[in-house]
């Protein structure tokens, strides 16, 4: 007489969803198994918009004698953040609406998946820097606002103003028409308002293969003081993986950063898409959410194949460039 087997309602379905679960799992091993595996072929720095190309030169200086990437993007970050008639990165820039600048930055070294960033840092000009000793000296991620400028001093970064000629006169023109901040404004279903809020972002790959990427900003034109954008929050402002490639973001922070849009693009290039479909995928799921912003993404996978998308950019000049040891060359977007 054959045994009688006794199953409970609970293994029942155990099995059965352990079942399902295992062959999904399967079936997604089955589909990643036919991506192509990505290796680094060369140094590369890549950087966006119209001052990418010196950024460039000063970050593979340091490439093309064997540095780290860690190195070339600070270097390349820091010459955005240094410019003296920058009004969009570092200090000079965008004031918020009591006219101070203040700076976010973030950088991520792709090997470790560690990350350093400071949002809100007021009063310390090389925030990628201070970013930096975030990721190295810290177990921390993020130090925000008159703790972040603490931090800086204390790692030995000056103290100064971020104001310039530029800024106060902005801020001064501002206070005179006596309107309040655009940040105050309904959300950008039917039109972006902003006029001006870029953010440098820079992707680079060493002689060893690591991957680095890092970005920086001043934010916002006139944001409520302690506001904190993308830049600095790893997967909006820029996210990397060292088995796929990078990508950075530029534009309506506030909206974009709800979407983790360049955690979204490295995702999608794992899955085999090339760097610019990636993109455009992450920009249109903003779109499709109704989102009438303007932004940009750039991306390079770790082989060094690179492409970008924008939206509501249609008549901003949004370009990144790209440098190797045989050539330098400017891409729009």
């Amino acid at each position: 007489m054959a045994k009688k087997l006794s199953v409970s309602r609970r293994s029942f379905l155990s099995g059965v969803f352990g079942s399902v679960a295992a062959s999904q799992v399967a079936r997604a091993s089955v589909e990643l198994s036919n991506i192509p595996t990505l290796a680094p072929r060369e140094p590369f720095i890549l950087t966006t918009w119209d001052f990418g190309t010196k950024a460039n030169e000063a970050g593979f200086r340091i490439l093309e004698t064997g540095g780290s990437a860690i190195d070339a993007i600070e270097a390349s970050i820091n010459y955005a953040e240094l410019l003296p008639d920058e009004y969009t990165v570092g200090f000079g820039g965008m004031p918020n609406e009591v006219g101070e600048t203040t700076l976010d930055a973030m950088m991520l070294w792709a090997p470790t998946h560690d990350v350093g960033a400071v949002g809100c840092l007021k009063r310390v000009k090389r925030a990628i820097s201070v970013a930096r000793k975030v990721m190295e000296e810290t177990q921390h991620s993020l130090i925000v606002g008159d703790d972040a400028t603490r931090f800086a001093v204390r790692m030995g970064f000056e103290e100064t103003s971020l104001t310039n000629l530029t800024s106060q006169t902005k801020w001064e023109d501002w206070v005179a028409q006596g309107i309040r901040t655009d940040a105050f404004d309904p959300e950008p279903f039917q039109q972006d308002s902003l006029k001006g809020h870029d953010t440098v972002g820079s992707i680079a790959v060493d002689a060893r293969g690591d991957l680095c990427v890092g970005c920086s900003t001043n934010g916002r034109e006139l944001k409520i003081p302690g506001r904190v954008g993308d830049s600095p929050i790893a997967g909006a402002g820029a996210y990397a993986d060292q088995d796929v490639g990078a990508a950075v973001a530029t534009g309506n922070g506030d909206v974009m950063m709800r979407f983790l849009p360049t955690y979204h693009t490295v995702e999608l290039m794992r899955t085999g898409m090339s760097p610019e479909e990636a993109a455009a995928a992450s920009i249109k799921r903003i779109t499709d959410k109704g989102y009438k912003f303007g932004g940009g993404i750039v991306a390079a996978r770790i082989d060094g194949l690179h492409g970008g998308a924008k939206a509501g950019w249609e008549d901003v000049p949004f370009s990144y460039s790209v440098q190797t040891q045989s050539s330098q060359q400017r891409y729009p977007v």
